[in-house]
């Protein structure tokens, strides 16, 4: 065969770009080893593996093992991490292919402690942060023996409820499910409803949680609107364990005290949950498929929910996976407004009697990761939301619809010394159908974040950051939020961090705040055009500390300053009785004191923990306390040997002010649950009595009776 001199030419070049491409692939230098428990041996899949300083990172698989690629020849810090155990971190250098894989042995802590957090930084730098971090660990879920995560997270430090709505330090009181100011996140992707903007439990996993991360305080620099109190991302596990199901059931009576007493059925809850795992071509799917009943333990308490939830990842093993889900929940619930009387607080008055909505949500999400380098990682997140809503109630059919469309996108560029610079934006469109909002709007938000992480030295870590908001809903004027922070983390050992911070929220008005018109169990609620968004300036000194393997510390003294708070006010320009709107009603100032202690009284065999939340609250205007907020708040729970037996404590001093009903009795509240956890051929049994002493209180809205006491048994099977 011959060739012509062009012909040659073509050859050599492309031999020459054959040659480095084929050695490269033969040489590309990797790190692989194996992550074990060092008291049994064992694997430890899903460990979290990442090299410092830049975006490399991966999951331990179902035998432990891992490899890190596209790395260059130098030397790298690995950590290893996985929550219970101690962190691992290792000097090491790129290995040959024939060197034998790293060997991490993990030492098992006696309570676990917030490791590595990554929503506080958006996870361009895992580790501490300047803000305070709770976290709730997948394995405490399990052993609370909780249905929904709103069970949990009460127990968490720096988290109180406030009937049923969730409130980080102080930042909420009661909304009715209208706005929400803590920003709940699915692994990085926003569940808020479309139109009320607030938190609904029942789109949340509950079997596959990794870990649940809580960041306190405003944090609106990076995930914008509604973190004005903080934001909680619950973060699910990646399914790598190879084939797995999990099945698992539960059955509970509510015991009612006979003097209050209004059925003469029992009143029952039940469950039962069902969970596949499994690798499908080159993708580690998870299915899921739940179905939920509850009569509640007062008159129209019903409940009933399907929930159908299914996620992917694909190249799980690789430093760039891309993870899909979506999630649909059906859920008809009656609703309980308030109490008959005092002498019958588990009643409903007869006109509200067997009131009910019908509510579905289904989201569908995406986390690509299109490009990552030992310098460079992107990150894209699309997402589509539909919410549906429709009131069956005697005075009211209300119904909403909206459609979501958003995405945000997420650079993060690493220097391989000190600064890791993380720039993005967001942009979101809702559309809205509804016959009680006058007018029907839409709503279009942008935004563009910078944050900046310094390594100033060994010891001291800064990050700085910055973001611009715009809120554009038709038919008013637009909204521009500028949110600024910046924070320190000293480390001057081990054992001791201290932080601090500064930062700026924004809340937007939700639609239903805004633009809601209809009567509702007698009240008239009229829309409010001028209504603008909420906005705080808060700031943070803390402490954590560990002085022993059995004891963990952890203490910040915070102050915030909100401005144009949202609530519920006397409608202006209207005469007429019983009518209100959302107004800008007030400043206020919260300061108060968060701590939490974990201690090994007697290694595996009795854990404490508690946590314990001081709030002084103040409208500016009025000199008043903030309604619904307790001023002391206590959680403490008493495990023995490895959780088999569990004992929770809630307490909370009465809220000083409310709303509706200044004049009726507000009492403390003291509440115990008791926990037993054992197993019985293969199978998880677990038995739990909430408020095992039969409290009588109000759930700190007024005439709004708590939970009498409840017995539940829950079967869990693995295979």
């Amino acid at each position: 065969m011959r060739f012509g001199r062009s012909g040659t030419r073509a050859w050599f070049l492309l031999a020459l770009l054959a040659a480095p491409l084929s050695l490269a692939a033969q040489e590309q230098p990797a790190i692989r080893g194996i992550v074990i428990n060092a008291e049994t041996g064992e694997p430890l899949p899903g460990a979290s593996v990442l090299i410092r300083s830049t975006p490399l990172r991966t999951s331990a698989t179902e035998d432990g093992s891992f490899e890190i690629t596209l790395l260059a020849p130098g030397t790298y810090v690995l950590v290893v991490a996985a929550h219970g155990f101690r962190n691992v971190e290792r000097t090491i250098q790129p290995m040959a292919a024939d060197d034998p894989p790293i060997r991490i042995e993990m030492e098992r802590l006696l309570f676990e402690v917030p490791n590595l957090v990554v929503t506080a930084n958006r996870g361009a730098h895992p580790g501490d942060a300047p803000t305070s971090v709770a976290v709730v660990s997948g394995d405490e879920l399990v052993q609370r023996n909780v249905t929904h995560l709103g069970e949990a997270l009460p127990f968490a430090q720096g988290v109180t409820f406030n009937a049923g709505e969730m409130d980080i330090r102080g930042s909420s009181g009661i909304s009715r499910g209208v706005g929400s100011r803590v920003l709940m996140l699915l692994d990085g992707h926003r569940t808020l409803g479309g139109v009320t903007s607030a938190i609904d439990f029942g789109v949340m996993p509950i079997l596959d949680v990794e870990r649940i991360e809580i960041v306190k305080g405003p944090h609106s620099t990076l995930w914008g609107s509604n973190a004005l109190g903080g934001v909680v991302n619950v973060i699910t596990r990646p399914p790598l364990g190879g084939t797995r199901t999990v099945v698992r059931g539960y059955y509970g009576l509510f015991d009612t005290p006979g003097h209050l007493d209004f059925s003469d059925e029992r009143l029952s809850m039940r469950g039962i949950q069902i969970q596949h795992s499994q690798k499908v071509g080159g993708a580690h799917t998870t299915v899921f498929l739940g179905r939920e009943g509850s009569d509640g333990f007062r008159q129209n308490g019903e409940m009933d929910r399907w929930h159908v939830r299914a996620k992917a990842i694909f190249r799980a093993e690789s430093a760039a996976p891309w993870e899909f889900f979506a999630s649909w929940k059906l859920q008809d619930l009656q609703e309980f407004f308030t109490w008959v009387s005092p002498e019958r607080p588990l009643e409903v008055d007869p006109d509200y009697l067997n009131d009910w909505k019908r509510d579905s949500d289904l989201i569908v999400g995406l986390t690509a990761r299109p490009l990552v380098t030992p310098r460079v990682k992107m990150e894209l997140r699309p997402q589509v939301q539909h919410v549906r809503s429709q009131n069956h109630f005697h005075d009211s059919d209300d119904y909403h619809r909206s459609t979501r469309y958003g995405s945000d996108l997420q650079l993060s560029l690493y220097s391989g010394g000190r600064h890791t610079v993380t720039l993005g934006g967001e942009a979101a469109y809702t559309g809205v159908s509804s016959n009680f909002l006058e007018p029907n709007p839409s709503v279009a938000d942008l935004a563009l974040f910078a944050q900046d992480e310094i390594d100033f030295t060994e010891h001291v870590h800064g990050s700085i950051g910055v973001r611009f908001d715009t809120h554009r809903a038709s038919f008013v004027e637009n909204d521009l939020a500028f949110n600024p922070k910046i924070g320190v983390v000293y480390h001057p050992s081990d054992r001791l961090s201290l932080r601090t911070s500064i930062s700026r929220g924004y809340r937007a008005p939700s639609v239903s705040e805004q633009f809601t018109s209809t009567t509702v169990f007698g009240f008239r609620v009229v829309p409010n055009l001028d209504l603008r968004g909420e906005s705080a300036w808060s700031g943070e000194i803390g402490a954590t500390a560990t002085p022993g393997d059995r004891l963990w510390f952890d203490a910040g003294v915070f102050w915030s300053e909100y401005d144009g708070l949202i609530e519920v006010a006397a409608a202006q320009g209207v005469k007429e009785l019983f009518t209100f709107q959302f107004r800008n009603v007030s400043e206020a100032r919260i300061r108060g004191l968060d701590t939490g202690v974990r201690v090994g009284v007697i290694p595996n065999k009795l854990n404490l923990r508690t946590n314990y939340l001081l709030l002084h609250t103040e409208d500016l205007g009025t000199g008043r306390e903030l309604p619904y907020r307790s001023r002391h708040n206590l959680t403490t729970t008493l495990s023995a040997w490895e959780d088999v037996i569990g004992l929770d404590m809630r307490y909370r001093t009465r809220p000083e002010v409310v709303l509706a009903y200044p004049l009726d009795e507000r009492g403390d509240v003291t509440l115990v649950d008791l926990r037993l956890n054992f197993e019985v051929m293969d199978v998880d049994v677990q038995t739990k009595v909430a408020n095992l002493l039969q409290a009588e209180y109000v759930d700190i809205q007024e005439r709004n009776p708590g939970a009498s006491r409840s017995f539940r048994v829950t079967l869990t099977s693995r295979f």
